[in-house]
């Protein structure tokens, strides 16, 4: 009995007990501000799933978190910290926005592939900064990331405001110019079947992303590599793997998913780059990362609730009176009790010393 106990609670076990904690504590915030916590669930549930509109606006918000929550994995799994999946996003964005803007002229069938590697190789390489860093120099990478967020973000302010990205615009915020229409994202629900729907395919593209995150990870030798970097650096590097190396294409790799995110944002819903567009996808992707617990299933089902959160949270404050804020408690409960369930495993893992490398695969 001990070892599918000891399953569960690797696998699925601690995300589901932190979700119902988490909800449990928001109960006792709605019934402490006199609400009726069944009722503000319901709401919340009926806000996220409660239409088909509702169902493709969860999905809209889930498409960012999905491939955020990506790139704070595939880091993870290398032994490494991506706490700048935001600024990787911007970045992605500013990339894609400048591309779909300067040749907007060009066909479909050129332009949304250029847009699409542009915001992928613009958040890799600045992904590879951190990666680098911590190769060569040693540079702690939860430092150098969460710096580099702060700094595209300013970087994006003067691009927007008054650098060469800049365009005026209807909402008077400061944003760049419209990408051309071949760079649009197709909406994939017409309105004949759910009105006013801004589902587009990106999450198709989100989909695609899942699948490279698993394929790359568990049937290549790189994959095997870049995981065992993560199992234990010293162990890989006497098996002949290079971790510094490791260390920085991974992070490139990371970059690159979060730097889709933020050009599917582009492509899919605003067509240009406002100033301060993202809700904060790139730090809500560390939540959904560990709940998912750095798997491609875990990840997607994780985007998903948090989508539902997202969506729902505003509904509930219409129509039960419950603060929205009430979400974010709930988000950071659920982060706190993952956070504590990894580090004791960590601790145990270091008391138990590296894992040979034929226990990897």
């Amino acid at each position: 009995m001990r070892q599918p106990t000891a399953q569960w609670v690797q696998g699925p076990g601690v995300p589901i007990v932190s979700v119902l904690i988490a909800l449990a504590l928001g109960a006792i915030f709605v019934l402490i501000s006199g609400h009726n916590p069944v009722q503000a669930y319901a709401a919340l549930l009926l806000g996220a799933f409660g239409s088909p509109y509702d169902v493709t606006e969860t999905l809209v918000i889930a498409v960012p978190l999905t491939l955020a929550g990506l790139s704070v994995a595939v880091a993870f799994r290398t032994g490494l910290f991506n706490i700048g999946a935001q600024g990787q996003l911007l970045v992605g964005a500013l990339a894609a926005g400048w591309t779909g803007a300067e040749f907007a002229t060009l066909p479909a069938v050129l332009l949304l592939p250029l847009t699409l590697v542009s915001g992928v190789l613009g958040g890799a390489a600045y992904g590879a900064i951190a990666g680098w860093l911590k190769a060569a120099r040693g540079v702690n990478e939860v430092i150098t990331t969460i710096m580099l967020n702060y700094t595209v973000v300013f970087v994006m302010h003067w691009l927007l405001q008054d650098g060469p990205m800049s365009a005026p615009n209807a909402l008077g915020t400061p944003a760049s110019s419209p990408i051309g229409e071949g760079a649009i994202l197709p909406i994939i629900v017409p309105d004949a079947i759910v009105p006013l729907s801004r589902l587009h395919a990106g999450v198709l593209l989100a989909i695609a992303a899942v699948v490279v995150f698993w394929f790359l990870l568990w049937r290549t030798s790189l994959g095997y590599e870049l995981r065992a970097v993560g199992l234990g650096a010293r162990a890989a590097a006497q098996a002949g793997i290079d971790p510094r190396r490791r260390m920085i294409l991974v992070m490139a790799i990371a970059g690159g998913f979060a730097g889709l995110a933020g050009m599917i944002q582009v492509s899919g819903l605003f067509h240009r780059v406002y100033d301060g567009f993202s809700s904060g996808f790139g730090f809500d992707a560390i939540a959904v990362a560990l709940l998912g617990k750095n798997s491609p299933i875990g990840i997607v089902l994780a985007a998903l609730l948090f989508g539902g959160f997202a969506r729902g949270g505003t509904i509930m404050q219409a129509n039960a009176g419950v603060s929205s804020q009430l979400v974010s408690v709930i988000e950071a409960t659920v982060l706190f009790v993952i956070a504590a369930e990894l580090i004791v495993r960590l601790l145990a893992a270091r008391r138990r010393g590296p894992k040979p490398l034929e226990a990897i695969a």
